[in-house]
């Protein structure tokens, strides 16, 4: 089975559904594969090639050097950090669902939403007009109008499939409510309200003990030391790419000559073509601007460990 689904009944009754795509767990694990392999195989080509950086400008030499380290740092995250498996969790004891993802190695559990399901009152299967059949999103809709989706995002729901049929009716037995029998077409439910389940002892003990004030609506999201490290590392590779960019279009504001291009590079000159060349330090100038907002970015949540997340 390369798409389907994997039904599971723990010793508490409770109902686990596991999303399986092993397409896109191969393509992660391919694209990462070859992530890794590209810096050795980039070297052994330079070396064959009798080419030495020894001949590159410093900064151009770093450059090279943190875009070999990149890539293979963006494999790793591909990896580590894409939830290819997903899993519904649903526990009529608890009274409560939830949507799970893990990534390729079953590891790095995040918990996407947490709803109820004790209070329960249908289901809903909607699409967008413009969608395909494929693009179907099954709603969990509560007596007081809140809906949850119970979708996954790995395995796209096709109305009519065996494997479809089988999981809509898995969930509607475990949750004794009836399956609509025909898709609405229109705009999404309206959002659902947040749920969160309700605190421990212990916790509220250490909030009384710390006084911690009411959390804001604006909640930020602890980063770990790998994902900072990246973030470091895509932030120093855009500065120094940035930097060389500077170098380039600074002089050209005063020579009256602009070089661009890498492999073929072409010479603007203001005398020759006024237009062409401002054009070019236009875009130029609106390139160090973007690159220098999304560095800055990556070199500050790398710093503080933290980022703005959803509440």
């Amino acid at each position: 089975m390369l798409i389907g689904y994997q039904f599971e009944r723990t010793a508490r009754d409770d109902l686990h559904i596991h999303s399986i795509n092993w397409v896109q767990s191969g393509f992660v694990l391919l694209a990462s594969a070859m992530a890794l392999i590209f810096p050795g195989a980039a070297v052994l080509a330079i070396m064959e090639a009798g080419s030495s950086p020894a001949g590159m400008d410093p900064l151009s030499s770093l450059l090279l050097v943190l875009g070999l380290l990149l890539i293979p740092a963006l494999g790793l995250a591909l990896l580590v950090y894409t939830g290819t498996r997903e899993t519904l969790l649903l526990s009529r004891l608890d009274g409560e669902g939830k949507r799970r993802t893990q990534n390729f190695f079953g590891r790095r559990e995040r918990v996407h939403s947490v709803f109820r399901i004790d209070a329960a009152k249908h289901f809903e299967l909607r699409r967008h007009p413009e969608a395909k059949p494929a693009a179907t999103q099954l709603w969990l809709v509560m007596r007081d109008g809140i809906t949850h989706r119970l979708t996954s995002s790995n395995v796209p729901i096709v109305p009519g499939s065996k494997r479809t049929d089988l999981w809509l009716r898995e969930i509607s037995d475990y949750l004794q409510i009836p399956m609509p029998s025909e898709v609405t077409v229109g705009s999404a439910p309206v959002a659902k309200a947040a749920y969160r389940p309700a605190p421990t002892p212990a916790k509220i003990a250490r909030q009384r003990k710390a006084k911690a004030p009411t959390p804001s609506a604006e909640t930020t999201e602890q980063l770990g030391t790998p994902a900072r490290a990246l973030l470091a590392l895509i932030g120093a590779f855009l500065a120094v790419f940035e930097l060389t960019r500077i170098i380039t279009l600074v002089p050209s504001l005063f020579t009256g000559r602009l070089r661009i291009g890498i492999s073929r590079p072409t010479t603007f000159y203001w005398a020759e073509q006024p237009m062409t060349f401002s054009f070019h330090v236009l875009i130029g100038i609106a390139e160090l601007l973007v690159i220098g907002v999304i560095a800055w970015g990556c070199l500050r949540v790398a710093i503080e460990g933290r980022m703005k997340a959803n509440p």
